[in-house]
Parts: structure tokens; C-alpha cells; sequence
């Protein structure tokens, strides 16, 4: 299985342009399941509350760690798996 970390990488997506890709991309979400919602959403929630409970804290060393953190998970974890949920749903619209 190929990790994608862009919708530009996608071969269904390629071709077309941002916003359209964009627009393809949040029809498809739409049409996610209620446990891959359920699956992102926890994801969310793992990836926002550290740097929340830093900034309540006013720990700012590990607050702009948390940032960080935040943001790689995002762009390797995140996307990725939110990409390959709606792939299928993509290749179904077409």
C-alpha cells in the first residue's frame, strides 16, 4: 500500500486542479463511514489536547514542542489516513 501525503499524489486526483481536488476531496469525506469518522476524529483529538493542556499550563517550552509534534503528526499520520479513507469513496464518484 503507497502512503500518500498529498491529494496532488493521488493518481484519481492528478490531474485536476487545486480547488477542484479540494471540492472532490470534501465530497468524499462526506461520504466517510461513521467509524472512519469516528477513527479521525480520535486522531484529532490525540493530536490537538497536548498543546491545549501546555498553554492552560503555561509550560511554554513543551507547549512550542507540543506544536511541533502537533504538526509532524499531522502532515506523516493524519492526512495520510484521512487520504486512503476517502480514496475509495473518490474512485466510486468517478
Amino acid at each position: 500500500m503507497k502512503i500518500y501525503l498529498s491529494s496532488n499524489q493521488l493518481p484519481e486526483l492528478a490531474n485536476h486542479l487545486p480547488r477542484e481536488r479540494h471540492e472532490i476531496l470534501i465530497r468524499a469525506e462526506q461520504k466517510l463511514t461513521v467509524p472512519e469518522k469516528l477513527i479521525l476524529n480520535l486522531l484529532k483529538l490525540l493530536m490537538l489536547v497536548p498543546p491545549f493542556l501546555y498553554l492552560a499550563r503555561q509550560e511554554w517550552l513543551m507547549l512550542t514542542i507540543a506544536l511541533v509534534a502537533t504538526l509532524f503528526i499531522k502532515l506523516t499520520i493524519f492526512t495520510p489516513i484521512k487520504l486512503a479513507f476517502c480514496r475509495k469513496h473518490i474512485v466510486n464518484m468517478k
